[in-house]
């Protein structure tokens, strides 16, 4: 069960809760049906739940043509609250007419927050969690626009991707993780970035970030630092580590 701040009062006061099923491919299909009997499981903590069995995936476009056919899309705006998604197993090479799902789901419903709560759960209540942080991604914008072109050169074929950063996406990225932080008993932010490479990119992402640290009285309470992502990643896998 996820502490308080990650359900929200919203989610808590339905009288039922809709929840559509994407299996797809691969080990969708082992994780989902198990997910589905641990929601199940959970009780009175949570609105009863109901299930939607919907279609998406690669094998799926393998049979009929299309990895997300409208009418998942329509369920998932129309009917759903929330939604689990398993697995896609989208081929490493260009497949003609093929696109992920999930990056087209993202688009399709704006969403735009990855939220992952990470912590240990002891098998003794009072002891404190040795993992207890959240990472906060953008979802929509960078590399995941699939802006591609290949072209000839005198060196032979050449490949570019557009990265794409906004400020627009940066701030509303960064409220969500200042409203996170306000709800966890530290109250710590961590902006992790390439900047030192990326200065233009990632350059404005964080400045992003940190004009709203500033600009924003509720958000001066949170304690704001910044890793490279390089030092950001080891510090996740060393032993008691901390961004402070």
């Amino acid at each position: 069960m996820l502490p308080l701040p990650f359900r929200t009062m919203a989610t808590i006061a339905r009288s039922s809760l809709k929840v559509g099923l994407i299996p797809a491919d691969g080990i969708g299909r082992e994780v989902i049906p198990t997910a589905k009997i641990a929601i199940e499981a959970v009780g009175s903590d949570i609105p009863p739940p109901q299930f939607v069995n919907l279609l998406a995936g690669f094998e799926l476009f393998t049979r009929t043509g299309e990895a997300l056919p409208e009418e998942t899309v329509d369920a998932l705006k129309n009917e759903c609250d929330c939604a689990l998604f398993g697995s896609v197993s989208s081929p490493s090479r260009k497949v003609v007419g093929y696109s992920s799902p999930i990056v087209a789901l993202r688009k399709k419903l704006d969403l735009y927050a990855n939220v992952r709560p990470v912590f240990t759960v002891s098998a003794a209540p009072e002891e404190p969690a040795k993992v207890d942080m959240v990472v906060v991604r953008e979802n929509t914008e960078c590399l995941y626009i699939k802006q591609e072109e290949q072209t000839m050169s005198e060196r032979g074929k050449e490949a570019r991707a557009t990265r794409l950063i906004t400020e627009y996406a940066s701030s509303r990225i960064g409220r969500m993780a200042f409203e996170l932080a306000l709800q966890r008993p530290r109250k710590n932010l961590t902006i992790i970035h390439k900047s030192n490479v990326l200065s233009i990119t990632d350059g404005l992402f964080r400045e992003s970030v940190r004009a709203l640290h500033t600009k924003e009285p509720r958000y001066q309470e949170v304690t704001v630092t910044e890793q490279l992502v390089d030092s950001a990643v080891y510090r996740f896998v060393f032993p008691n580590f901390s961004f402070l």
